[in-house]
């Protein structure tokens, strides 16, 4: 899987990797790449969610080493890129 570069790299802000799935029966993985801290993501009591509630949030991780080692585990091809700024 190649990604191209992340607009957040040359700063200092840490990249979260996020994989989730819409049902819990379900086996299709998708996965969200950020610069949005990890809280922001496991808020229970936020109105407008990046993750919708209703879907279940399998792991987290903080660093560029999880993109790679999550898209292999999950067999995902494209993820999504969300930057805060």
């Amino acid at each position: 899987m190649k990604i191209e570069k992340l607009p957040w790299i040359e700063s200092t802000r840490t990249t979260t990797v996020i994989v989730y799935r819409k049902t819990k029966r379900s086996s299709t993985y998708y996965m969200i790449i950020s610069d949005i801290h990890p809280d922001v993501f496991n808020n229970a009591r936020a109105t407008k969610p990046l993750i919708d509630h209703k879907y279940e949030i399998v792991e987290i991780g903080i660093g560029e080493s999880f993109i790679e080692r999550y898209a292999k585990q999950y067999k995902i091809k494209k993820p999504e890129i969300i930057s805060k700024y």
